[in-house]
């Protein structure tokens, strides 16, 4: 296991596998914590997953990733 413990929530992956590996921590209301992380490759299949589902907001999205170049 990576030294960080830092592993994709939906595949299991490390760091030291995948291009990068978000991670997260989000409180509710009354204040428990919970974490969660995704990596690029699960970033990249969820993109498909919506873009078979929705292909109208594949097109918004394929705008949004080419103005991050600029």
């Amino acid at each position: 296991m990576t030294t960080s413990g830092l592993i994709c929530s939906f595949c299991g992956k490390e760091p030291e596998e995948v291009v990068l590996i978000v991670n997260a921590v989000s409180v509710s209301a009354k204040g428990q914590q919970t974490a969660g992380a995704i990596c690029n490759e699960c970033v990249e299949l969820c993109v498909q997953l919506i873009g078979l589902q929705k292909p109208e907001w594949l097109e918004r999205h394929r705008q949004f990733v080419a103005t991050l170049g600029k």
